[in-house]
C-alpha cells in the first residue's frame, strides 16, 4: 500500500495555524517542560512545528529543543534564557 502525503495547509490556513499551535506549544512547556506528538510523520508536519519551535523560542525567550523521530517529535524547553 502506497502513503499518501497529506495535501499542504493553504496560505489562510497556515496564517491561522503558525500563532494558534505557537500559543499552545508555548503555553504546554511552561507547564510540563516536554511536550510529545506522535502525529507528526510526514516531512510537511515537522516542518510547520520546526517553525512553531522557533517562534516560541522567541516567544519565551528560551532554546526550544526539538527531536524527530519515525515515531513523531518530541519539544523540550531549555533551561537557560537565550544571549
Amino acid at each position: 500500500m502506497t502513503r499518501r502525503e497529506p495535501t499542504p495547509l493553504t496560505a489562510d490556513e497556515m496564517a491561522r495555524f503558525l500563532p494558534a499551535m505557537t500559543d499552545w506549544l508555548a503555553r504546554e512547556l511552561l507547564e510540563k517542560g516536554s511536550v510529545r506528538l506522535a502525529a507528526l510523520d510526514t516531512a510537511g508536519s515537522q516542518r510547520n512545528f520546526q517553525e512553531v519551535a522557533s517562534r516560541v523560542s522567541t516567544v519565551l525567550g528560551r532554546r526550544v529543543i526539538t527531536v524527530t523521530s519515525s515515531h513523531g517529535m518530541t519539544f523540550e524547553l531549555a533551561q537557560e534564557e537565550l544571549p
